[in-house]
């Protein structure tokens, strides 16, 4: 048994996988890419033209559709294509990241101390709680090879509730051993903990009697009617059942990614979008410097001409 937070679903689990911070940027990034995109475009593309409220439009949709790859506007310009050549790759790490963390949200609970299974748990050097009196010291010692300091002893239900919240750091556990039926008592309680890996055990509890006592065949087959006429599973079920527990929002942590985890691409993104505009205003620059330049020698000209043929006349 570990610590554990348990996340449950509801109509807006769609909006966890990012923070309301990482909506906002990216929103404003979309646009901004948009935008971008129409002043390197808008010059030699006519997809890019129309009134304001069509060029509006058509920013607002290109950048929005880039998000499903469905952009029907095709750029035409090399710095347009290189600014939507990042920013497609930007979009592509964020729907996979936006669909590998709602995945995670859904189905997956979040384990808070790190144990994933029984091999982690040994190959990890925290201590381990077990019930005393149980046959779970013994099996960790011998079976196990784990070593005696690692191991707590643990009275009550409330002790493993105290070590388990406590932690491996604050002079807790950080999961607990103990018999499948005593796991049940104690879960069908305590919410806040889960059970990890599979069952390392194969052996059940059972009844001892004398040899040839009437009350072996008698006890089998009743316990044998009792399962088969599902008696057996409702009584489970109505004592061990952990549906009655509540989870609080405040006991749910949330996996959702910020810009700390996309920062990297912000700021790729962010340079290739900078260095574009620079390289475009630049030509347009150069293009209108050069036609000033023309210009004053074809004015020159024309006025050497009309002052030679005045002088002529």
């Amino acid at each position: 048994m570990t610590p554990a937070r348990e996340v449950e679903s509801n109509a807006w689990a769609f909006m966890k996988p990012f923070t309301f911070q990482m909506w906002c940027v990216l929103g404003l990034l979309f646009l901004f890419v948009g935008a971008v995109v129409w002043i390197l475009e808008h010059r030699t593309n006519t997809e890019f033209r129309g009134t304001p409220r069509q060029q509006i439009m058509t920013v607002c949709w290109f950048s929005f559709s880039t998000m499903f790859f469905a952009h029907r506007e095709n750029t035409s310009s090399a710095l347009g294509r290189f600014v939507l050549l990042v920013w497609l790759f930007v979009v592509l790490i964020i729907n996979s990241s936006y669909t590998a963390s709602l995945t995670s949200l859904l189905t997956v609970q979040e384990l808070t101390s790190g144990i994933k299974g029984l091999d982690s748990l040994i190959s990890s050097s925290s201590p381990i709680g077990y019930q005393v009196g149980s046959f779970a010291r013994n099996y960790l010692l011998e079976e196990l090879n784990i070593a005696d300091s690692r191991l707590v002893p643990l009275n009550s239900p409330s002790d493993y509730a105290r070590a388990l919240e406590l932690g491996s750091g604050n002079g807790g556990v950080s999961a607990i051993i103990d018999e499948l039926p005593y796991v049940e008592i104690f879960l069908s309680k305590y919410c806040k903990f889960k059970t990890v890996g599979q069952v390392f055990t194969k052996g059940g509890w059972g009844f001892a009697f004398p040899r040839d006592s009437p009350l072996a065949a008698d006890l089998s087959t009743a316990i044998l009617t009792l399962s088969e006429n599902g008696n057996l599973q409702r009584i489970h079920d109505e004592w061990l059942s952990v549906n009655g527990c509540d989870t609080n929002d405040s006991d749910i942590n949330s996996n959702s990614l910020n810009l700390s985890s996309f920062w990297g691409l912000f700021v790729i993104c962010g340079l290739a979008c900078v260095i574009a505009l620079l390289i475009f205003f630049w030509r347009i620059f150069f293009q209108y410097s050069r036609y000033n330049n023309q210009l004053g020698v074809s004015i020159l000209s024309s006025s050497g001409i009309l002052q030679s043929s005045c002088k002529r006349r």
